[in-house]
């Protein structure tokens, strides 16, 4: 068997940070190693937990999703990290922000839970 997927979320509501624990928890295959509530937390963590991959929301406070992955993609340790958006704004606008600042992929909640753990697995190419 090969390792699990090592997974780092980032959304500034406790409860969606819940869930997608407990959502992912069922997936023998991913392993949440670490959350974080804004995206200057979530960038401490990606460095200290070096995951396969970041799942971040758009808009958080101090600051957002954008910032994050562009800080992401700054810098040599953590460049390689896919990050992919988990939001609730489907416009093609964010969208496409969020790819341009360097998300391998954008997912809108509501969350697909039939379908989400394969999208995840799918973005690791990315």
């Amino acid at each position: 068997m090969s390792e699990p997927i090592k997974v780092l979320i980032v959304d500034d509501i406790a409860s969606t940070l819940d869930n997608l624990q407990k959502l992912l928890s069922f997936e023998p295959d991913i392993q949440v190693v670490g959350t974080a509530m804004n995206g200057k937390e979530g960038i401490e963590q990606a460095k200290k937990l070096a995951p396969d991959l970041v799942l971040m929301d758009v808009n958080m406070p101090i600051m957002d999703g954008l910032g994050l992955v562009r800080e992401l993609k700054a810098h040599e340790d953590t460049r390689r990290i896919p990050v992919v958006a988990v939001t609730g704004f489907d416009s093609p606008e964010r969208r496409a922000a969020a790819l341009k600042a360097g998300c391998v992929g954008y997912i809108t909640k509501p969350i697909d839970v039939r379908t989400f753990p394969a999208e995840i697995a799918r973005y690791l190419g990315g």
